[in-house]
């Protein structure tokens, strides 16, 4: 047997051997049609390795495989740097566990091929035991990474790709840290709003905005995360200026480390499957930048007087740390997502006190699918998100915009062209069916320009209609918006909480996170199957109840000043009044 494993990036090859293949295994994923195409070229199955991927349960998995690492790599600061580590370590030990059922569906000895050298490839050459042999030629991968830092430039305005280069190249600061002043030094207490993206800057902020009487401090690790215009009890400080040489301890957390990646190796096969593919090699890196960023926040600790420390985002290093600082030293610490929900909490513990969950729909997330202690769940929104200015002079009524959320599709691993080729014709055609506009609303992470250049390619002429919108949402979205589309994006539930009637594309949703399936538990937009279903939206728009069952509940001030401010007791316990307690749902 025959198996060729496809490079998410390569397309399918066009030679004539590519005739000889029993299996073809695509490492990205791709609409259903994209797959019927190729096969017809190939005549032999092609699979996606998301195909063999088991929503939610992948993420159980990792947890329990993540739990044999604990305890090796505790610093003097009683931070386990195993805990904020291993959630780099996701995304590639979810895809191990989809190579693993895939090499069992080969089920028998076969030759191995792939179009180019690759960490999944090496795994499956691990997990089957096999030979591999490249199809990829020396001129093809001089090539390929052309194209690769082609397409990526195509994507990305000046803003994203200027903050690339500092997050490549100047990984420990040590350049910006000199153009950096330490703006202020004051006798004020504050509560951290530690950050490292926009998105989790504005819901930090939003319930800062619930305490107008305290004073926060908004700390941004990445000049992706500033604020233009924070509220009045909101200070705003880079975390730049505080970094400084390399950490003294990193050469004995390196060799600890080391230890613990031969324990991993002897005790798991997915870790052995992991370290022949590299996945591990990063970690010696890893570990050298988070102990610069912990001695950063110690600085920045040390300055200013902290009586409580609030995150929006307690997966990523920069901002997990803090957190992880703050509730060692017994200072009252809050944790929250920055979207409406958060499949990582199925893998991580709660670094904070407690994790506010926003809406019943994600407090039974939480307690239901992510296993969470309910216990540590506290149930409050943000203050509501204040009207923007108006972008147009718009007096036009009723509502004339078919609006689609985009979302980086990439990071569920689709192929991103392939997937807007199957899906923009349908979606032009039904806006030129209904007389509406059709906008697109791009995620932060996406660009107007590279989302433009997309339109083009695909749509040619037909692109010059289309809307892109960036930035925050504005008021006239939701004045103009007859009906919404989008996949598992959390502009959904600001679509059901307005009265706009939106549609999830359920087949294009994260094969791991299980949001789609918890929208639809709630009544949180209307679940198509397909993209044949598309062009049902007009008879779906009249005949379906749109009233949703997800609710935000408002977060009480008080509740939360208590939350933020109450010092933990003797015995090292933290303490709140017992109407904090939330019912289970």
């Amino acid at each position: 047997m025959k198996v060729l494993l496809l490079h998410p990036e390569d397309s399918l090859p066009r030679e004539p051997h590519s005739q000889r293949w029993d299996l073809v295994i695509d490492c990205g994923r791709a609409p259903a049609a994209t797959y019927e195409a190729w096969s017809k070229l190939t005549a032999c199955p092609i699979l996606s390795l998301y195909h063999f991927a088991k929503e939610i349960e992948d993420l159980h998995s990792c947890r329990e495989l993540l739990r044999i690492g604990f305890g090796a790599l505790i610093d003097r600061h009683d931070i386990d740097w195993w805990d904020v580590l291993s959630l780099r370590l996701v995304p590639d030990l979810v895809k191990l566990l989809a190579v693993n059922r895939a090499a069992a569906f080969v089920n028998g000895s076969c030759e191995l091929y792939a179009t180019r050298w690759f960490p999944l490839a090496t795994a499956f050459q691990t997990a089957m035991k096999s030979s591999l042999t490249v199809t990829q030629t020396p001129a093809g991968k001089i090539r390929a990474h052309a194209q690769h830092y082609l397409r990526a430039l195509s994507k990305l305005d000046r803003q994203q790709i200027f903050q690339i280069i500092q997050d490549k190249f100047d990984r420990d600061h040590k350049i910006r840290s000199r153009f950096s002043a330490r703006k202020f030094r004051s006798n004020n207490e504050f509560i951290l709003l530690p950050s490292a993206y926009i998105n989790v800057s504005r819901m930090a902020v939003r319930y800062a905005e619930l305490l107008p009487s305290e004073q926060f401090l908004l700390v941004f690790a990445r000049d992706n995360a500033k604020l233009d215009s924070p509220p009045s009890n909101v200070m705003t400080q880079a975390l730049d200026s505080y970094f400084e040489t390399e950490s003294k301890d990193y050469l004995e957390m390196f060799a600890r480390w080391n230890r613990l990646k031969k324990e991993l190796v002897e005790q798991d096969s997915t870790f052995r499957i992991a370290d022949a593919a590299g996945t591990l090699d990063g970690i010696g890196g890893e570990l050298r930048w988070v102990l610069g960023v912990r001695d950063a926040w110690l600085n920045l600790l040390e300055e200013h007087a902290i009586r409580g420390c609030m995150s929006a985002d307690d997966t990523n290093p920069y901002t997990r740390i803090p957190l992880l600082l703050t509730k060692n030293r017994r200072i009252p610490t809050l944790a929250c997502h920055h979207g409406a929900l958060d499949c990582n909490m199925a893998i991580k513990g709660v670094a904070a006190n407690f994790y506010l969950a926003k809406s019943k729909m994600e407090y039974d997330y939480l307690a239901r699918k992510c296993r969470v202690d309910a216990g540590k769940i506290v149930l409050g929104a943000p203050a509501a998100t204040k009207p923007s200015t108006s972008y147009i002079d718009d007096s036009r009524q009723p509502p004339s915009w078919m609006v689609f959320f985009t979302e980086p599709y990439e990071t569920s691993y689709w192929r991103d062209e392939e997937l807007y080729r199957d899906l923009l014709p349908q979606l032009y055609s039904l806006a030129e069916n209904l007389g509406l506009q059709l906008v697109f609303k791009l995620h932060p992470f996406e660009s107007v320009k590279g989302h433009h250049n997309k339109l083009r390619r695909i749509l040619g002429r037909n692109s010059r209609g289309i809307q892109v919108l960036s930035g925050p949402i504005l008021e006239d979205l939701w004045r103009n918006a007859k009906f919404a589309v989008t996949v598992q994006s959390s502009t959904a539930l600001d679509c059901a909480r307005r009265g706009v009637p939106v549609f999830l594309l359920a087949w294009l949703r994260d094969p791991y996170a299980g949001y789609v399936p918890q929208y639809a538990k709630f009544q949180v937009g209307y679940r198509l199957e397909n993209a044949a279903e598309i062009q049902h939206i007009p008879q779906i728009l009249t005949a379906h109840n749109w009233r949703s069952r997800e609710t935000e509940e408002p977060l009480d001030a008080g509740r939360l000043k208590s939350l933020l401010t109450k010092r933990a007791s003797n015995r090292g316990e933290f303490l709140t009044p017992a109407s904090y307690a939330i019912s289970t749902i």
